[in-house]
């Protein structure tokens, strides 16, 4: 197989041209053949390059193994970064899922949009018969996909040997005369993986010798199933983003009110609930009464029933329901906390007279309880409480709410409007505040 040609295609496809590319550099012999093939073919179409190391500290050997990525790097000419990171042998999680979550945290921080990595075909093979073996869905099934975005980042992972034979590595890199590294708890049976590579996988070659082919094509069909129930799940009520509500439809069959919980669920970051737990959720969201408080408990979230549609509510550290952010004056104010942002955009006969905002003590801050607000122009001040209810604004969003207050006055407040004592004249240029909740604090309009 002609690797360079595989990696030219696959980069062509995907990546866009002059975008920079970091390897996943671990030293064993895929991830040299990578870096190998990139760095002939990367500059030719403007992609930058570079590499990162992850230092696990769990081998007697870690620190021989950056010496040598430090090593080859400089004999391409790719600049390397070593991140050194912590493991504990005891994590909860195990240990070979910690270092994963540490490494990819690593490659999440990298500022380069791309972050290519060796998976080949084998491993992918291994994968989906980890994910039989542990009853997962058709999502768990696709195993890696070629290109995904790595959460919480601008950061996508990039796996172009995904359809190349391991044995086809090999060959490249004994072509090239490459040198790696031999990681020695490769050879240990007591992660899953390596049992099946070693234990299983050879017997599967023996009786069916195209297996690994044939498990990547079965990841291939189930990632196009995977990208149906998306799409049904988006017709079916999810949100296109974080932070709006899944739309509960009472009309649907069990089955897609359980697709459209998962999609919505995955998409707030929770966790998956069990079968048997997920089918009393989607009972209580999708078939309580119209008037009923749906309160769910879910993976230190709260989902809860709101006019017709499902909310998650990611609770707060303590504390955090005292807190005063200053204004003079910005455009732009962040919350911090992840209450989210304000934003002012200057318009003329609305929203906040501009000539205040330059004078006068100003900040954000929640409720207390007490606060009167005077929205009418003839009308008497009322209490914010009444307001909120009125205004139809969730219980558990009123506590979240940053309120701007002039001194002790509360000046406005978001989804009411500004007090009318401080509103600009009709022919007055105006400060028009939004608040872009985060996810911490996001609820309904």
């Amino acid at each position: 197989m002609d690797l360079d040609r595989h990696i030219a295609a696959r980069l062509e496809a995907v990546v866009p041209r002059q975008a920079a590319i970091c390897v996943g550099l671990s030293g064993g012999l895929d991830s040299v053949a990578l870096l190998d093939a990139l760095s002939r073919i990367a500059p030719a179409r403007g992609h930058a390059l570079a590499a990162v190391h992850v230092h696990h500290g769990l081998s007697p050997n870690a620190d021989a193994w950056a010496a040598f990525c430090t090593d080859l790097c400089h004999a391409y000419g790719v600049p390397l970064s070593i991140e050194r990171v912590s493991v504990a042998r005891d994590a909860a999680e195990g240990i070979e899922a910690a270092a994963r979550a540490r490494r990819y945290a690593a490659y999440a921080a990298r500022a380069e949009p791309f972050v290519a990595l060796a998976h080949h075909r084998n491993d992918q093979a291994e994968t989906v018969l980890l994910q039989v073996l542990r009853g997962t869905g058709l999502k768990g099934l696709a195993a890696m996909p070629e290109m995904r975005e790595l959460p919480g980042s601008r950061v996508r992972l990039f796996r172009p040997f995904l359809g190349v034979a391991r044995s086809a590595l090999l060959e490249h890199a004994r072509m090239r005369a490459l040198r790696w590294i031999e990681d020695e708890s490769n050879a240990s049976l007591e992660p899953d993986r390596n049992f099946l590579r070693h234990e299983i996988g050879p017997r599967l070659d023996v009786r069916f010798p195209a297996w690994k082919e044939a498990v990547a094509r079965c990841a291939s069909h189930a990632a196009v199933g995977a990208r149906l129930l998306e799409e049904l799940a988006r017709i079916d009520g999810v949100p296109a983003a974080a932070g709006a509500g899944l739309a509960l439809d009472a009309g649907l069959s069990p089955a897609r009110r359980a697709n459209a919980l998962r999609a919505f669920l995955a998409l707030e970051g929770l966790a998956m609930p069990s079968e048997a737990r997920l089918a009393e959720m989607t009972r209580q969201l999708y078939e309580a009464r119209g008037d009923a408080r749906v309160r769910i408990a879910h993976d230190g979230a709260m989902v809860v029933r709101h006019r017709g549609a499902a909310h998650v509510v990611h609770e707060l550290p303590d504390g955090e329901s005292r807190w005063r952010v200053e204004w003079r004056g910005e455009e732009r104010i962040d919350l911090g906390g992840g209450r989210g942002e304000i934003r002012f955009a200057s318009a003329s006969g609305m929203g906040l007279a501009a000539t205040l905002g330059r004078s006068g003590e100003w900040h954000f801050a929640p409720r207390a309880g007490g606060e009167r607000l005077r929205i009418a122009a003839r009308g008497p001040s009322r209490t914010l409480k009444n307001l909120l209810r009125e205004a139809s604004i969730p219980e558990w969003q009123r506590t979240h709410l940053p309120i701007l207050f002039q001194g002790e006055r509360v000046a406005w407040v978001p989804g009411i409007g500004v007090a009318v004592e401080l509103r600009c004249a009709p022919d007055e240029a105006g400060l028009v505040p939004a608040w872009l909740p985060a996810r911490n604090c996001s609820a309904p309009d």
